[in-house]
């Protein structure tokens, strides 16, 4: 049963979690060039790009969110997540920029080995693309939020909740169809449902403060790490993941 004070404060974590976006959106518009230092350019190579396709997806679900595209936007909020999770890893873990770089290296091999199924002529310089090399570490995200949060399914479960609108799902029939029976004629909702969507919201936010935090580490000197922190305790967000059993 929900009630009037649920509903508001569902409404107050919706405006602090999608100003949390917005804000940390405009830090990264406005940053400087960035300076690394040698022993973390390897990280920062990894990281960099990761980071830029989190914001630019934050970015495409907000301007959804600003035209009543709520359900749609679900997509890109996913992507940011599961952008952030990996910038997060690579920082925060020992060698996670290996794991990144082989599933890169595994995404990219499986397109080529496609084209050449389908009768593509592959160049020589692209054969070595088709081996696999033994023992490549692969970037797990259900592995990555379990050594994040002790294995509770918090971080996985919000990543999977938002997954329906990525995939043929009951999610998405539901957002644009009122079933009403096998005998009844369903109501067709070409808008989607409208109301609150916490999950996003709260994916959207968080995201952005994620990807901003992690890319901000490995920037020489950290002098904007404290700012996306002050953005994440002002809209009530976790700046930053540690592993589970280091965490406090």
């Amino acid at each position: 049963m929900a009630f009037a004070g649920d509903d508001l404060e569902l409404d107050r974590l919706a405006r602090l979690h999608l100003s949390a976006a917005r804000a940390t959106l405009e830090h990264w518009r406005t940053r400087d060039a960035f300076e690394v230092e040698r022993g973390l350019l390897r990280k920062f190579n990894a990281t960099y790009s990761l980071v830029v396709h989190s914001m630019a997806q934050v970015a495409a679900s907000l301007a959804l969110h600003d035209h009543h595209l709520t359900y749609a936007a679900r997509v890109n909020a996913r992507v940011a997540l599961e952008h952030a999770l990996a910038a997060q890893w690579i920082v925060h873990s020992n060698d996670g920029e290996d794991e990144v770089i082989g599933s890169m290296n595994r995404i990219h091999r499986n397109m080529v080995r496609d084209l050449q199924k389908g009768g593509t002529v592959i160049p020589p310089q692209m054969q070595s693309d088709l081996h696999h090399p033994p023992g490549e570490p692969q970037v797990h995200i259900p592995a990555i939020s379990d050594w994040f949060d002790g294995g509770t399914g918090a971080i996985y479960g919000l990543h999977r909740q938002l997954g329906g609108a990525v995939h043929v799902s009951l999610a998405t029939l539901t957002t644009y169809l009122e079933w009403r029976g096998e005998r009844e004629t369903p109501a067709l909702r070409p808008d989607g449902v409208g109301g609150r969507d916490p999950e996003q919201n709260l994916a959207l936010g968080w995201s952005a403060v994620l990807a901003m935090s992690a890319i901000e580490r490995l920037r020489s000197g950290q002098p904007y790490l404290a700012k996306i922190y002050k953005i994440s305790d002002d809209h009530e967000l976790v700046p930053d993941l540690r592993r589970a059993e280091s965490a406090p």
